[in-house]
Order: C-alpha cells, then structure tokens, then sequence
C-alpha cells in the first residue's frame, strides 16, 4: 500500500512579527535613499520637488509606453486621469493599477485623483494600497510615503501582499501554508534558493510572484545585497 506524502509546516509568518532581528535598516533618512518611486501623470506632480529635497527618490513619467516600464520602482504613485492611453485603456490610470497588480504584486500603489468617478472604478481603487487626493499637502504626502516605504521593506507586509494575491488567483489554502513556511525559512536564514526551487517545481504563476518578489528592495536588504545601510 503507497503511504501519502506528508508535509509539515514548520514556520509561520508569525514568526517574523519581530522583523528588526532581520537588520534591515531603522532610520526613515537612509531608507528613502534606497527606495525608488515612479509617479505617473500627464501633469505636474505638485510636491515632487519638496518629496526629492526630502531625501526621496522620485521620477515622473507622463504616461507608461508599456507596463514593463514600471518594473525598476519598489512603489508606484499613479494618477487616474490622462494616463494610459498610449497603452488605449479606456479607464486610463485605473487600468494600469490593475496591470501593475496584475504583472508586480509586490510593488505598493498609491492612487490619487482630483476627479470623482463612478461605483464602476471601485474595483480598480480597491486595488491600490492607498488613495489619496491630488491636492494632498506636502507633509501628508511624506506620511503616507514613509509608512509604505516601512512596509515595502518589511516581510511581514510583503508577505500579506503575496498571501492576497495568491488567494485572489485561486492557490489553495495548503499550497498558500507551504509556501508560508519555505518563505519564512528563506527570510530566517536569509537564502531563497529552496523557496524558488520549490515554486518553480509546481507553477508558472507561483514563480512569477516570486521572481517579482525576489527582485524587490524588501530581498535584496534581506539578503544583503544593498550596501550602505
């Protein structure tokens, strides 16, 4: 009679709650240095001056030619109006949320808008890990910029990003507890190589979101990779 394989789950994400035993880097100055942020507007992008003189990594595009375009930015600010339309999305801004989502589950996404729209866009709004309004001030915008900063480099956060996305695309619960468990081993001892094996070894999407995640600043801190923080 052939015994079924048995699979222990071992680690929990719970055990990275105390994620300052990784040594990722604390002070808020040193991390903007390293974190690169697109914003994607047809117009001026009014605190974009004061967020650089704050230390923080900005670019603009006006528009995306495609969404590979979006790959070297840990987070993205996008507008809804005016954009999107060299790729013809009808919902312009609201469609490229979603392609980002889609495409780089990892990468934070901040909406913004002057504009009301209809119940229609919720779904693309629900998307995002925060919406904001155009005319936010400057000093709101460093605290919403700041928090996803913490939580694009914190595992804990990165792994809820994966976790939801995964659920959204139907992985079961199991398969969900399995890579939980090789994740946080990764993360604890600091090496990837069996976490990617294993996805590799069981599903073209599964590898997709990891290779995305292992090219994030979140992996390369872990693994050391950044220098001077």
């Amino acid at each position: 009679m052939r015994i079924p394989h048995m699979y222990f789950i071992m680690n929990k994400i719970s055990d990275l709650t105390d994620y300052a035993a990784l040594n990722l880097p604390k002070s808020i100055a040193e991390l903007r240095k390293h974190v690169n942020m697109l914003v994607i507007d047809d117009n001026d992008f009014a605190p974009e001056k004061f967020l650089r003189l704050n230390g923080y990594q900005i670019h603009h595009k006006t528009d995306i030619d495609n969404i590979k375009d979006v790959e070297p930015y840990d987070i993205i600010l996008c507008d809804i109006s005016g954009i999107g339309k060299k790729l013809g999305y009808a919902k312009e801004g609201a469609f490229i949320i979603r392609e980002i989502h889609a495409n780089y589950p990892n990468k934070r996404i901040i909406a913004y808008t002057s504009y009301t729209f209809d119940a229609d866009y919720n779904k693309y709004f629900s998307i995002a890990d925060f919406v904001a309004p155009k005319d936010f001030g400057t000093d709101d915008w460093i605290d919403v910029l700041d928090e996803q900063v913490r939580k694009a480099i914190d595992p804990v956060n990165q792994w809820k990003k994966i976790r939801k996305y995964l659920l959204e695309n139907d992985v079961s619960t199991l398969m969900i507890a399995r890579i939980e468990d090789k994740y946080v081993a990764a993360v604890n001892n600091k090496n990837f190589d069996k976490l990617k094996s294993f996805v590799d070894g069981n599903d073209s999407k599964l590898s997709s979101i990891i290779t995305d995640f292992l090219s994030s600043l979140c992996a390369k801190l872990i693994l050391g990779s950044i220098g001077g923080v």
